[in-house]
């Protein structure tokens, strides 16, 4: 009996939300902005991908027709390598805006991405990304405690509740079943979503279909969670509400603190827990640590001079000019070796206090299921910190290979001797510049990213068993007049 008058409360609850024409025309003007955004999303992310791609050509094109060369002197022409968001970036645009796109390559110095979305637009951009993820996260909400507000209160003041509870439906009946209801309406505005964004990254041709689906797959519920946390904390406010005004204030209150103070309140005290150095501090520490180690340019160097006395000594000659291979590009090789490991033990110490901020948002998940949400959507998306962490990671790796590969080729092909004034120069044939690979960005997967950031995931199933016992809480103690 307790089961059919909890299915009947539930399908009261939707039938009185969807008779609703205001109810209606807010759902179909909420997905149609969400449409929009997608449609909007696609356009950006097609010309984005299709300009990359373009540049891409271009700078590869520039490197293999560059003419006979010193090996060191294309080392130092340098390379770009670019970075294409992630197709669901349509759906969730996540930190993306904020971080650069392209770096630029290049021997014995690493430098930091550029041309971020940010950079190039006016200020309205710290406002937030038109995005669907985010009228799912804020709007969507906010619609749910509109739309939820009265569903016991109002009973409780019309002397309907009593009479409800005359026909054999408990407490527990009655909230477990308006909250049902209210949730059931709200994936209104999120399932006809799914599909279309499912689409438009299918459209964009930049992974495949197998990975789109697991990050749905991921997404879909972890919005389902969220939705039902808000409609029970619609629920349960008005159930334990006095009338329908404190109802409304109480939970537009929860809004504000949910979606803007407590969010804001973490971002600023993350910064002043753990400041990062600016971009010119880092750099200018970084060049300080690396011409203490030595300076491979320099020939006097102490550090390199004690390379060239172990390698005359070892081959028994007198002068670099008799050692088998190419002196320069030998110490060369060792420089970027040395400067290589002091950038990475810089970028790790950064990272550190990066990571330390996010922990923290992260952390704040376990008491804002909204940070919880916009944290995992991020991550599942694939426009989250640690993916882009990936992209500077494997920017890196592709420079110093590219280094330390024009260094093996002076080493073998360069001779010691410089070439007499008016001789041949000392080049290799530009056939070499062909035989390295181009970058190839690698997508970040969701299981490296769920594995780096697990606290998203676990604080939305901690919101869902939070929301089920206080419902379980709030129906027994239900009063209903």
């Amino acid at each position: 009996m307790a089961i059919s008058n909890l299915q009947l409360i539930v399908r009261k609850t939707l039938q009185d939300l969807f008779k609703g024409k205001q109810n209606l025309i807010i759902t179909v003007t909420v997905l149609l902005f969400c449409m929009l955004s997608i449609g909007i999303g696609f356009t950006k992310y097609t010309g984005s991908f299709s300009k990359i791609k373009e540049y891409r050509e271009e700078v590869r094109e520039h490197w293999e027709h560059r003419p006979d060369k010193h090996p060191h002197r294309m080392a130092h022409y340098g390379y770009l390598v670019f970075r294409i968001g992630h197709p669901l970036n349509i759906f969730d645009k996540g930190l993306d805006d904020y971080l650069g796109n392209v770096i630029f390559l290049e021997a014995h110095k690493q430098n930091t991405a550029n041309l971020s979305e940010a950079g190039s637009s006016g200020t309205l951009i710290r406002f937030g990304a038109f995005s669907s993820a985010f009228i799912l996260q804020s709007i969507v909400p906010l619609i749910i405690l509109f739309l939820g507000f009265g569903l016991i209160v109002q009973e409780r003041e019309n002397a309907t509740l009593k009479i409800i509870s005359v026909q054999g439906a408990s407490g527990r009946d009655i909230v477990w079943g308006k909250t049902l209801g209210l949730w059931l309406f709200s994936l209104c505005f999120l399932i006809p979503v799914i599909p279309v964004v499912f689409w438009a990254a299918m459209m964009s041709e930049t992974t495949d279909s197998t990975d789109i689906l697991i990050r749905l797959s991921l997404l879909l519920p972890a919005y389902m969670i969220y939705y039902f946390f808000i409609s029970a904390l619609a629920v349960i406010i008005s159930a334990n509400s006095k009338n329908t005004s404190s109802a409304l204030i109480s939970l537009i209150g929860f809004w504000l603190l949910f979606i803007i103070v407590l969010p804001k309140g973490v971002q600023f005290a993350a910064q002043n827990l753990y400041p990062a150095p600016s971009r010119i501090a880092f750099e200018t520490d970084l060049e300080k640590d690396i011409l203490k180690s030595g300076d491979s340019h320099n020939p006097d160097d102490p550090h390199f001079k004690k390379i060239k006395d172990s390698l005359l000594t070892r081959y028994n000659v007198k002068t670099t000019n008799e050692l088998p291979f190419n002196y320069g590009g030998f110490v060369m090789k060792e420089g970027e070796k040395i400067s290589s490991q002091i950038y990475i033990r810089h970028q790790k110490e950064l990272q550190t206090i990066y990571n330390r901020q996010q922990n923290l948002t992260d952390i704040s998940g376990l008491i804002n299921p909204s940070v919880a949400v916009k944290n995992f959507s991020m991550m599942a998306t694939g426009t989250d910190f640690f993916s882009y962490t990936q992209f500077q990671k494997q920017a890196e790796e592709y420079r110093y290979q590219m280094a330390q590969h024009l260094n093996d080729l002076q080493i073998k092909h360069i001779s010691n001797i410089k070439p007499e004034k008016g001789g041949p120069p000392a080049v290799i044939d530009k056939d070499n510049w062909k035989k390295f690979p181009d970058f190839q960005y690698r997508y970040t997967s969701v299981s490296e990213s769920l594995k780096a950031q697990p606290i998203p995931a676990a604080a939305l199933v901690l919101w869902l068993i939070i929301c089920i016992v206080a419902i379980e809480i709030s129906g027994r103690k239900l009063k209903l007049i």
